[in-house]
């Protein structure tokens, strides 16, 4: 059931209930008052299937469909409900004619909600019933009517309607239903409500909501106040609280220090510069230690603070374990609702040491979500992990989003609060430790952050609520990929919030830069939410884009400012040379070229669909002048190598006499296969040569070293798609398998990474813009050339399922060629190789760069490990083991070969393979699931030969 948070929150209160009359039916009137333009508005429940829906679609002639009654200007929806019995409910719009646009609140004339439930709206049934007293407020925030539901099974006799305690004459008569009062002219913009029913049996039900306004004192801001709330350095018991609030009446403070209740000692002042700038502020002394705090608006709306650091969470606290945020304080139960905004106490200053970042051209990222990378998901925990990046040789670090989001278990794409570190990752100071950490090993930090859509409890969104008059706010969104609460970036007040939010994490993280989550989305151009036209050129989009840039480089000249953009080429262009006339450094631009490497590691390259060419910036590729393209092979929001090779990976017949290709088998031996996990993990180490040896920065995705993307705890698969029930959604948490570490063949796949890193930092011909790349990568035989000075270097290799010519072409002028995956040397005129088997590759260079690690790459070799004839060998890892393990051996010539496994008794319990097999590497798997612990023995016979051993079964 798919059901959406609360638009926003209202506080009147039910008092003098009757006592409940058991299962009698009353018809209630529900009533949504428009606040911005739909199509449709329905009303499901649980008295009408909740809607019903389909993954959150309710159809437009849906039994939940409201009825619009212009007159009133309010849909209706009426029910006959038994008196005695809470409903829950929500109320469902459309935004478009078809539906499809659509989204899920809660009733924002009814306080009654179920956090714990989405937000559901809650309602207990009453004999008789006033229900959902709302004032109405012109444009102006000024109340113009008041009205209410009421209902009675016997019928009202009367109604008796207090106003700030006195009482009114001559009200209307209810019509069906329906109350309604027009206030005087002039009234202001909050007053307290009382509304009497009295049934024909003279039974009466009331309903309160506002309050009287108090006097509010109009004063200036001391000079240097901004939003938020900020201690006095010279008194830390000293602080100023400001709020940015035009159209509100009046704001208490309220917290700690005066239990949470209204008190107009706490009342907070006016600074009103013009009626559409009004910030209120107090200050207060006398603070120690935390300090809880909200602000009541309009004595009604209870708001946390949208520049606070520090939140407590009503809901998700209790589910976060102290070891990941020790002392955290519990929240404020029965005392207020809502987020609660944190003061903290003043620290020390972090020692931070020096750090040079990395030329934003020779970037190598390592993206990652510390949800998923670290099963302690702490700041803590990561900086003692560094050791295995700094390792694997990468440069730079980026963290998906680490601000405030929704709940816990999330991306964090959801945001909520912008200048909060979420407390599911610990807390704020461990975050600087990791940072500083980082830079001592010489990786930047760059930090994922999401400001095209916000979510509730976001200040942006409760204070003046999901509506046309909220300026912060589209309605229907500008784009129809947006989520959440679209953000107009156009508005003065949110250019404000953006910039501070970039300088805040820039200056007390001393973070090295950003990526900018769905950048193309900073726009008011779409308003048609045109799917084409908002990937277009839009001049008004660079202009916020670059703004934003210049003050991030007006507090760091170096940050890094990386857009997920995927628009028009012309407008990337401009992005990426933004200011770079004047000494900083340009945007970039992330570039995916995911589906080329994966069509070309599967093995399909007809039609030139595994052509990644536009992995290189420059000529031949992108045509970029500027070294500005983030290229990456896989992102968390692709479909992983590793999978689309398991699943969908070409094969090839074996030698003659051998059996044929079976297309669904990952164990076909008799043929090159690309779905075996030893030939996948081989094809992985010749992308990396083609994609981490070209100019340009590049980034990869946790775990991507180590082959991850199908494994059987569940990580096989993405949904949607072709995957099994078990298998973890798109945004689902992911299994964390550093036990992969531990597998020989994928830690073969991290080293030959690690090497290719560090050729990239010791040779400039791989990152020097000046490098002249070409580029041959549109057949299954593909080359690149690359030329600085005079160093060559030509990488070569075979993404087919057949053996290719080798298409090296090595010139005379070198005396010598060096290929690095094997270390041989060609003398001058020798040529390559005549072919190159499937999956086979080669570095050639005109100085010697080195070699791979022994062992990295096993693909079309034929030289074995010490036996005792050397004839065959097997190897089996890990051992001991837990579920699986795996048996690699190799033939010296094509063979028919027996792979058995028996246990202590001489019981067969498994025949791995019994076929005939080609040359070389093979691998088989031994699943040890259900047969108990025990050593277990396995025998290989080879024609003449045989080899056995033995392996431990654990539990």
């Amino acid at each position: 059931m798919k059901r959406f948070p609360r638009l926003s929150v209202l506080l009147p209160a039910l008092a003098g209930l009757p006592a409940l009359a058991a299962a009698q039916p009353v018809d209630v009137t529900f009533r949504w008052i428009p606040d911005s333009e739909v199509v449709r508005a329905f009303l499901p429940g649980e008295f009408n299937g909740w809607g019903p829906n389909e993954n959150g679609f309710i159809a437009p002639g849906a039994v939940s469909l409201m009825t619009h009654d212009p007159d009133l200007d309010q849909w209706l929806y009426r029910a006959t409900l038994e008196a005695g019995r809470t409903y829950q409910y929500k109320v469902h719009l459309h935004h478009d004619a078809s539906g499809r646009q659509y989204s899920w609140i809660s009733d924002p004339l009814n306080e009654r909600i179920n956090p714990s439930e989405h937000n559901n709206s809650v309602v207990t049934v009453s004999d008789p019933m006033v229900f959902q007293l709302a004032p109405r407020r012109s444009g102006a925030g000024a109340i113009r009517e008041l009205t209410a539901s009421i209902s009675s099974s016997a019928g009202i006799a009367s109604l008796a309607l207090e106003i700030n305690g006195e009482p009114i004459d001559g009200l209307p008569h209810l019509d069906g239903g329906i109350f309604r009062y027009a206030m005087p002219e002039g009234s202001g913009c909050s007053a307290h409500f009382r509304l009497v029913a009295t049934d024909s049996r003279g039974r009466e039900a009331s309903a309160e909501t506002g309050r009287e306004p108090p006097a509010v004192v109009d004063q200036a801001r001391p000079p240097g106040i901004v939003d938020g709330a900020y201690r006095h350095g010279a008194d830390p018991t000293r602080a100023t609280f400001s709020l940015f609030a035009p159209g509100k009446c009046f704001v208490h403070l309220i917290g700690d220090f005066n239990d949470w209740q209204p008190d107009d000692r706490y009342l907070m002042r006016r600074d009103a510069v013009r009626t559409d700038s009004v910030h209120w502020w107090l200050d207060l002394d006398g603070l120690a230690g935390e300090v809880a705090y909200q602000y009541l608006v309009d004595g009604e709306l209870r708001v946390a603070d949208l520049f606070a650091e520090k939140f407590l969470d009503p809901v998700h606290d209790a589910f976060i374990a102290a070891e990941t945020y020790p002392n955290l304080r519990p929240y404020p139960s029965g005392k207020t609702e809502g987020m609660v905004s944190m003061l903290e106490p003043p620290r020390r200053p972090y020692d931070w040491s020096e750090f040079e970042p990395p030329p934003q051209g020779e970037l190598v990222i390592y993206e990652l979500l510390l949800r998923d990378f670290l099963q302690a998901h702490d700041f803590a925990t990561l900086a003692d992990t560094l050791a295995y990046l700094e390792r694997l040789g990468v440069n730079a670090i980026e963290l998906m989003p680490v601000a405030e989001f929704g709940g816990n278990d999330n991306w964090g794409y959801q945001p909520q609060f912008a200048f909060a570190v979420d407390k599911y990752y610990g807390p704020a100071e461990d975050l600087k430790r990791f940072v500083d950490e980082a830079h001592k090993r010489g990786m930047a930090v760059i930090l994922d952050v999401v400001y095209n859509h916000v979510d509730l409890p976001s200040p942006l969104i409760t204070l003046f609520g999901a509506t046309d008059a909220n300026r912060w706010i589209n309605l229907p969104p500008r784009h129809s990929y947006n989520v959440f609460f679209d953000i107009n970036h156009e508005d003065a007040y949110i250019r404000h919030w953006l910039s501070r939010a970039n300088e805040y994490w820039l200056t007390q993280f001393r973070v090295d830069g950003f990526r900018f989550d769905l950048s193309k989305g900073f726009t008011q151009r779409n308003t048609g939410g045109n799917a084409a036209l908002w990937g277009t050129y839009d001049a008004s989009r660079i202009g916020l884009l670059t703004r934003m840039a210049d003050h991030i480089w007006s507090v760091n000249p170096r940050a890094y400012v990386i857009l997920e953009h995927f628009a028009d080429d012309l407008e990337e262009r401009e992005l990426a040379g933004y200011g770079t006339e004047r000494g900083m450094p340009g945007m970039l631009l992330w570039n995916n070229v995911s589906h080329a490497y994966g069509e070309a590691v599967m093995g399909y390259h007809s039609r030139g669909k595994s052509d990644f060419s536009r992995s290189y910036f420059g000529s031949g590729g992108r045509g970029w002048q500027l070294p500005h393209t983030v290229s990456y092979m896989e992102s968390h929001d692709e479909q992983w190598l590793m999978f689309r090779m398991r699943q969908w990976g070409a094969c090839e017949r074996g030698p003659a006499g051998g059996p044929a290709c079976d297309p669904a088998s990952h164990d076909n031996f008799g043929a090159y296969n690309v779905r075996r996990l030893a030939t996948a993990l081989d094809r992985l180490k010749m992308a990396g040569a083609f994609f981490f040896l070209l100019p340009g920065p590049r980034m990869m995705w946790q775990f991507g070293e180590l082959g991850y993307g199908y494994g059987e705890r569940g990580e096989q698969c993405l949904r949607p798609g072709p995957c099994p029930a078990f298998a973890p959604g798109r945004i689902g948490a992911k299994p964390i398998r550093w036990d992969y570490r531990e597998d020989p063949l994928r830690s073969r796949l991290y080293r030959f990474y690690s090497s290719l890193l560090e050729l990239r930092r010791a040779h400039p011909v791989f990152t020097d813009p000046a490098t002249v790349v070409e580029l041959d990568v549109g057949g299954a035989a593909k080359r690149i050339d690359l030329r600085l000075d005079t160093v060559q270097v030509q990488i070569v290799g075979n993404f087919g399922v057949r053996p290719q010519p080798d298409p090296a072409a090595l010139p005379a002028h070198s005396a010598y060629w060096y290929e690095y995956v094997t270390g041989d040397s060609l003398a001058a005129g020798a040529g390559a190789s005549p072919e190159l088997a499937p999956g086979q590759f080669r570095i050639y260079s005109s100085a010697r760069l080195g070699a791979a690690p022994e062992g990295a790459v096993t693909v079309g070799t034929q030289e074995l490990p010490l036996a005792l004839d050397r004839s065959l060998y097997v190897h089996t890892y890990p051992n001991p083991f837990v579920g699986q393990a795996w048996l690699e051996f190799s033939l010296p010539a094509p063979a028919r070969v027996r792979l058995e496994v028996f246990d202590g008794l001489g019981r067969r319990v498994a025949r791995l393979v019994d076929s005939y097999l080609a040359a070389g590497a093979h691998t088989a798997p031994f699943d040890a699931t259900g047969l108990p612990a025990g050593v277990y023995l396995y025998r290989l016979l080879s024609g003449r030969h045989s080899r056995s051993g033995a392996m431990l079964v654990v539990r």
